[in-house]
């Protein structure tokens, strides 16, 4: 097992300023080769966060804390309640229990967001302000965008409950 010195959010916390856009690069680079090892293995982490990526002192970044994690082939549904909220995937908040990596990937946009701004990108206080951030950043998704999203769930983001947001 090699050693970390600290984890991402540690190391975010303690920095008077944000990472430079290459820094983010770098970063995000390492992420997303991990993930594809992953993926390519057929595992999915489902707890991606800032906390749960560890940095070495020569500026390797490693996933950890795979406690969460499934393998794609299972064919059990999978527990809506994963990945803390910030990082969590739309699909996952409206209750789809047939997760992809593409749960892992929104994480890894959702971190790339907080490394370059220095802050959560998506700081949802509950999951319904949680979808009405990602909302408002993306707009309201539609059945031409998201094909997948339930008929339930598009007719709930379109009702009173989430304004109609343009992309």
């Amino acid at each position: 097992m090699e050693y970390c010195e600290q984890d991402m959010a540690s190391l975010l916390d303690n920095m008077p300023n944000p990472f430079t856009e290459s820094q983010v690069k770098c970063i995000m680079l390492q992420i997303f080769k991990g993930l594809r090892y992953l993926h390519e293995n057929f595992i999915i982490h489902r707890d991606l966060k800032v906390s749960n990526l560890l940095m070495n002192d020569k500026g390797l970044v490693k996933i950890a804390d795979f406690g969460l994690s499934r393998p794609t082939h299972s064919h059990n549904p999978m527990t809506p309640c994963v990945v803390t909220l910030w990082y969590r995937a739309p699909e996952i908040l409206l209750g789809d229990k047939n997760q992809t990596k593409a749960v892992d990937i929104w994480s890894a946009g959702c971190i790339m967001g907080e490394l370059l701004l220095h802050k959560p990108l998506l700081p949802g206080k509950t999951e319904v302000h949680q979808l009405e951030l990602i909302i408002d950043l993306l707009g309201t998704p539609n059945d031409q965008i998201w094909p997948v999203c339930s008929s339930y769930a598009l007719t709930c983001l379109h009702s009173r409950i989430f304004p109609n947001y343009q992309h």
